[in-house]
């Protein structure tokens, strides 16, 4: 029976499993190449060690590093309640969902409570802005009865002055001068009936008791001349002013009370108006805040906004404090979940300052995932304008910046976190002399090599251009076909002291940390 082998190691450890013997492998295809065809079989000096020609070549500049697969697209899901809730369930993290399916529930139980309380508040709401409008309807009617009586009354109260001014008093002053005129003319005959009957009573046809009463006659009629004098005077001089004047300010008062009964009318339907506004502002107040709660009530339930697979926000960080599982707080717009469009991916590698200069968007590159047999070729999309600060708690003088590479084609079954070495072509040196990594030292500011010089390597100080992982371009200080020593270890500060060189101290200790600044620097 064949079993399968379940992998037990890191995705960066199997990429350093093959990556290591496959180097090896070039270097040693390309040693042979190099010794068989452009220069002669290398030869040992007095202690000198193996030597390699300067040939030319074709030099690809790149950039090697380890990285992990993304997604170009991702969905992030963020927490939408309010405040801090408690998740009460989720799916499990690299589930495959649907668009609509159930990722995670939260808890609504205070939010249900909420909703209870608003809809009482609002079903009150609702009853006093009933009342509110009834009010400005009554007051509506109320106000046009009391426009008409006020208009009503200043009418009246014009007639009332015009029917006085232009029937009334004339009529009675009419009345009083002809009063006045028939006591004068009653008077008149009383006096004649007065005369006659004195001349009667002096002749002996009338008696004594007629003439006195002729005269009582006309004693009444001059008595009656003097009362319609008096009361014409009165009409005039009083009764007329008085009643004119009178009529007058009752048109007055009326006009007034008509302006006193506009503002109060618009007065109290303003009140009324406010208040219904009020109400209708109070309605939809709480109309809101009831779907604003519905909203963070539909909220509690997290359903998944499109197909993808799903990854916890808090997945690959070491230092989340509250991750993503059952019974965790969380708050409102924190990111949950995401999920990562598989159908297009990405490598992510970070690469350090003194080689991020070296990468442009549009440059290509070479992927090897973990677990697929063949690499893919890629091409830069994005250089971080910004460092990583995700590793600097560990290395505060660390600084990395993030590179997209933008595969060609995504393999099926591929997860973001995978592992993979891609390898970014930064340029290529068509046909430049170049020497391997292994014989350059560098001395302070200065580079080195060491030539084939009889029994004793010489030291050259050279001027070097760019490289890749393995050579490096000299652009001054040699010529085709010299020999180069291939340094080991200590090799090049001994060989400098011998010809008579200083060195100054190396800023660090250990020869292997000089080999990595020999290397970036020649980068």
């Amino acid at each position: 029976m064949n079993l399968l082998a379940i992998p037990t190691t890191s995705p960066r450890r199997d990429v350093m499993r093959w990556a290591i013997p496959a180097v090896a492998l070039l270097l040693l295809l390309a040693g042979g190449w190099w010794f068989f065809l452009r220069a002669p079989a290398p030869a040992t000096g007095t202690g000198a060690g193996l030597y390699q020609p300067v040939v030319k070549m074709d030099l690809d500049v790149t950039v090697a590093k380890d990285g992990e697969m993304q997604a170009v697209t991702n969905i992030d899901i963020v927490n939408l309640v309010e405040g801090q809730t408690t998740i009460q369930s989720l799916v499990k993290e690299g589930a495959t969902v649907s668009k609509g399916h159930v990722i995670a529930t939260l808890d609504s139980s205070a939010i249900r409570t909420r909703i209870d309380d608003t809809t009482l508040e609002l079903q009150k709401a609702e009853a006093e802005l009933t009342t509110a409008r009834e009010m400005k309807e009554i007051q509506e009617l109320q106000n046009a009865a009391n426009l008409e009586a006020a208009e009503s009354a200043l009418t009246l109260a014009g007639l009332d002055l015009k029917q006085y001014s232009q029937g009334t008093y004339p009529q009675q002053s009419a009345d009083a001068k002809t009063n006045l005129e028939m006591a004068r003319i009653t008077l008149r005959n009383s006096e004649e009936d007065l005369a006659q009957t004195r001349s009667l009573y002096e002749k002996g046809f009338v008696t004594g008791a007629d003439v006195q009463k002729s005269e009582l006659a006309v004693t009444t009629a001059r008595n009656g001349v003097a009362k319609a004098e008096t009361a014409l005077t009165v009409l005039s001089d009083y009764a007329h002013k008085m009643d004119s004047a009178s009529k007058v300010n009752a048109v007055a008062q009326s006009e007034q009370r008509l302006i006193r009964t506009q503002r109060e009318n618009a007065s109290n339907l303003s009140q009324k108006i406010a208040d219904l506004q009020a109400k209708t502002q109070q309605l939809e107040v709480k109309k809101r805040q009831l779907e604003a709660l519905q909203a963070q009530l539909a909220a509690c339930t997290i359903k998944a906004p499109a197909d993808g697979m799903v990854v916890y926000a808090t997945s690959g960080d070491r230092n989340a404090q509250n991750p993503i599982q059952e019974g965790a707080q969380v708050r409102d717009r924190q990111q949950l979940f995401r999920l990562p469009d598989l159908s297009q991916m990405k490598a992510v590698v970070r690469v350090s300052e003194g080689q991020v200069s070296k990468l442009a968007a549009g440059q290509r590159a070479s992927v090897r995932i973990v677990g697929v047999p063949q690499s893919i070729n890629g091409t830069i999309d994005k250089i971080s304008v910004l460092a990583d600060s995700g590793q600097r708690w560990w290395n505060p003088d660390l600084k990395e910046y993030p590179v997209d590479v933008l595969l060609d084609e995504t393999p099926s079954n591929l997860k973001p976190g995978v592992g993979c070495a891609v390898t970014l072509y930064t340029a290529r040196l068509e046909d430049v002399l170049a020497v391997p990594l292994a014989s350059l030292y560098a001395a302070g500011e200065d580079r080195y090599v060491f030539v084939r010089a009889g029994d004793q390597p010489k030291p050259v100080k050279i001027k070097i251009g760019q490289s890749n992982e393995t050579h490096v371009e000299i652009v001054d200080g040699l010529a085709l076909g010299q020999d180069v020593v291939i340094l080991q270890s200590g090799q090049g500060r001994k060989l400098l002291e011998q010809a008579g060189i200083s060195v100054r101290p190396a800023t660090q200790p250990g020869e292997g940390r000089r080999r990595k600044r020999e290397a970036s620097a020649a980068q």
